[in-house]
């Protein structure tokens, strides 16, 4: 795997997540190399945002664990029209945090993987606006798992 993730090859990139042991991928992303990927998701965020109406500036901030390397966390700061991604607390507290593990972080990222699938599997954890939350995957165009 390389840490450049070419977002129209979307399709591509969850059949080498399928064919990758849930194990092996754990401990791929606790390297330097998956931790280049997991920031480079974030940093493609905001090519991938569709916008819409969020009654004004709105906070998601990820937590993504990987035990036993360090969590990534990053802030995205959402607007009708744009999302910037910043270092965590440069917005002030967030409306909606979300907690969960690098794979299911990736899963979700590439639609291989449903937020709430993620949720009542105990893999995905929510503090904050849950409404917010449910909406992620929209306002990132992340339909149903192809």
């Amino acid at each position: 795997m390389t840490a450049e993730v070419n977002q129209d090859e979307l399709a591509s990139f969850r059949a080498a997540l399928a064919a990758l042991p849930r194990a092996e991928l754990t401990t791929w992303l606790t390297t330097a190399d998956g931790e280049a990927l997991l920031r480079t998701v974030f940093e493609q965020m905001p090519e991938r945002y569709t916008g819409g109406l969020l009654g004004g500036p709105q906070t998601a901030r990820w937590v993504v664990e990987r035990p036993p390397a360090g969590t990534i966390v990053y802030d995205l700061v959402l607007t009708e029209d744009d999302c910037d991604v910043r270092d965590t607390g440069l917005w002030g507290a967030p409306t909606v945090t979300l907690t969960l593990d690098a794979v299911s972080f990736v899963e979700m990222a590439s639609a291989t993987a449903q937020g709430m699938d993620l949720l009542f599997q105990g893999r995905l954890h929510i503090d904050g606006d849950v409404r917010l939350a449910m909406r992620l995957e929209t306002l990132f165009g992340l339909g149903e798992p192809g």
